[in-house]
This record gives structure tokens, C-alpha cells and sequence, in this order.
């Protein structure tokens, strides 16, 4: 019984890894950003409330990783990157499930100025990489209040409680993804135990 609690607790650890993926390369440590809130008082930029990073960076390495935490699929995120130095480029890649593989990248322009917007879930990395050192430029992550959008009911109380009204949405988060997996494994190990018991007997 002691070796199935630990081959849970190893699938479940197996699991957590595949959630959060910018632990798996131990020779990576990026920086978390953590977002404060932003509450601007001016009424004409009341759409900009959210939460917000600044970093103010003076980097002397050929490469800096950063991460951000509790991102919305409903909530729109701006990353940009603004160098000093406009003539030295700085090469921006955003990242999801790993570091080797860039979801979005690009360079800063004649300005010195880069930056992008999507939605994403849970959280992403980013990776800067100067064309020369030192580079001093300033990151900025902003993440907007989700949308409050009116959802439909399930079920059509005009057709009865057995139906049930309208279209599934596609695509599920990484938590549903989680537990998938983890369900799976558990299934596994059960299957290995009771083949392993079987055999005994």
C-alpha cells in the first residue's frame, strides 16, 4: 500500500511539472513579475484597470527570463518592451509550455519600442535577448479585468429540464488539462497494482 501512495504522489508531481512548466529546466531561474493593481483615477482611462508590472532593467547577460502569474483567458495582456538605447535591438520572445519554442517574437524598432497583446491562461514566459550589452530598457506587463460577460443557461427552461440549449465551447484550460492528466496516471497505477496483486495470487 506504500509504494501505490508513492507512485501517487509521483504522477501527481509529474503532473504539477506539466502545469508549470517553466520549472522543468533547472539551469532557468526567471524572475516572476508580479502584477500590482492599477486603478487609474482619470474616468477617460477607466477601460486600463487591471494589474500591472514596470520593471526597470539594466541587463549585462546575453539572456533574461521572466515569468507572469494569474493571467484570464478573459482578460487581455499587453507586454511591451521600450530600450533606451534605440539603436541597440533587443529581441523579445514570449513562451507557454516551454522555453525552447516561442509562441510570439519580435524585435524593438527604430524607436527602441516593442510590445504585443493576446490572452492566455494561468501563466507565460518571456525571454530577452539585447544585441549588445549593457542593455537598459524598461518591460511592462499589464493584464486588464476579465470581461464580464452574460452567459446563457444550460438548460432551456422553455423545452424542459432534459434539454439543453446551444453550442459547447471549444478548448480547455491548462487546470482542466491537469487533471485530466492526473486522472490518467491514477487509472495506471491502479491498473499496475491490481495486475501486480493478481500475480502474487
Amino acid at each position: 500500500m506504500k509504494k501505490t501512495i508513492l507512485l501517487l504522489v509521483f504522477a501527481f508531481l509529474v503532473a504539477l511539472a506539466y502545469g508549470q512548466p517553466f520549472n522543468l529546466d533547472s539551469a532557468i531561474n526567471p524572475v516572476e513579475l508580479k502584477l500590482l493593481p492599477f486603478n487609474p483615477k482619470d474616468k477617460a482611462r477607466e477601460l486600463e484597470k487591471g494589474k500591472m508590472n514596470i520593471t526597470r532593467v539594466t541587463q549585462v547577460k546575453d539572456t533574461l527570463y521572466y515569468f507572469v502569474q494569474g493571467a484570464s483567458i478573459y482578460s487581455p495582456v499587453y507586454v511591451g518592451v521600450t530600450s533606451l538605447d534605440p539603436a541597440n535591438k533587443i529581441n523579445v520572445r514570449l513562451h507557454k509550455m516551454n522555453w525552447k519554442n516561442a509562441s510570439r517574437s519580435g524585435s524593438t524598432d527604430e524607436k527602441g519600442q516593442w510590445s504585443e497583446k493576446f490572452k492566455t491562461e494561468n501563466d507565460f514566459g518571456i525571454m530577452v535577448i539585447p544585441q549588445s550589452k549593457p542593455a537598459k530598457y524598461t518591460l511592462l506587463v499589464w493584464v486588464g479585468d476579465e470581461a464580464k460577460i452574460e452567459l446563457p443557461p444550460v438548460i432551456d427552461e422553455n423545452k424542459g429540464e432534459g434539454s439543453t440549449s446551444g453550442k459547447s465551447g471549444g478548448g480547455m484550460s491548462q487546470s482542466t488539462i491537469l487533471y485530466i492528466i492526473i486522472a490518467v496516471l491514477v487509472v495506471v497505477v491502479a491498473f499496475l497494482f491490481l495486475k501486480r496483486k493478481n500475480s502474487k495470487s
